[in-house]
């Protein structure tokens, strides 16, 4: 995910804010107790929405705590700790990210394959602490059918959006029970294919620099980057929201409230605001932040 999946915070209650915090706290302090203290400086605010969806199917009270940490030494902030679903979004980033640098190794510049190179033994030890070797698996496993179509320079955008969508189905589904397996590899299977469909369109201009693969250049050739071609895009993924919303009304929200706004304002408001870059009256190449 890496970056990608966030609310509109401006349009978060306080309530509402300080959960997403303390989601964050929890998962990056989570990280650094099972897989290692380096292992948080990858995590980004996406382990959130993992956590919060999984956190919808149990009962009872969150356990929120007051902890300091060495970004914040001086001021504690609250902190979910001891939470099962917690746990798990931190140890799938730790897979992730080691599963990120093996990837950057292969195909990055000079100086991030020297960072990737430096830190990847300390990040494959990260992964085996995760203890969840099944599911690391089926992530190499998909992120190789991924690698093989590009190094094929596949001319298509479906084929290797649905191996993203396909890995990021298995994170969602590991360990849920029915009837909801089938509802969260829903979710996780469109918002990869959001995920992989807006990286590339957001990528075309520099991937056509360097010369790296990028379906859209392979599809449109000189028409890559016209308005006709971003309104192609936008519609497509529009499309894969509208079916990621479509299982998100499905949840059991029930009486988690501030949960359930924070998952709906990221899949109504921050996923779309995400690609506000492909609108005629946006400027090539607007950053998120720009974009609000």
């Amino acid at each position: 995910m890496f970056g990608y999946v966030k609310p509109l915070e401006s349009e978060l209650l306080v309530r509402e804010y300080e959960l997403y915090r303390a989601v964050y706290c929890g998962v990056c302090r989570s990280l650094r107790k099972e897989t290692g203290v380096f292992s948080s400086m990858l995590l980004s605010y996406d382990a959130v929405f993992l956590a919060l969806c999984r956190m919808l199917l149990k009962d009872g009270a969150l356990n929120c705590q007051k902890k300091a940490c060495i970004a914040h030494p001086f001021r504690k902030r609250a902190c979910l700790v001891k939470d099962r679903d917690i746990s798990y979004a931190a140890r799938v980033y730790a897979v992730l990210s080691y599963e990120k640098l093996r990837d950057t190794l292969r195909d990055g510049g000079f100086f991030k394959k020297c960072f990737a190179l430096f830190w990847l033994p300390y990040f494959r030890l990260a992964r085996r602490r995760a203890k969840l070797p099944a599911l690391a698996k089926e992530i190499r496993l998909h992120l190789d059918t991924l690698a093989a179509l590009e190094k094929e320079k596949t001319a298509s955008v479906d084929m290797p959006a649905e191996s993203f969508g396909n890995l990021l189905a298995a994170i969602f589904r590991e360990g849920v029970d029915e009837p909801w397996q089938e509802i969260y590899a829903d979710i996780g299977f469109h918002l990869g294919r959001y995920i992989y469909i807006a990286d590339a369109a957001e990528d075309r201009e520099k991937d056509k620099k360097q010369k790296s693969y990028n379906p859209f250049l392979l599809l449109y050739g000189d028409a890559y980057n016209t308005e006709d071609t971003d309104k192609n895009i936008h519609s497509a993924l529009l499309y894969e929201l509208q079916r990621l919303a479509d299982n998100i009304e499905k949840l059991p929200f029930e009486n988690k409230t501030a949960a359930e706004h924070i998952i709906k304002n990221t899949v109504y408001l921050g996923l779309p605001a995400r690609i506000r870059f492909l609108e005629p009256h946006q400027e090539k190449g607007t950053a998120y932040e720009q974009s609000l």
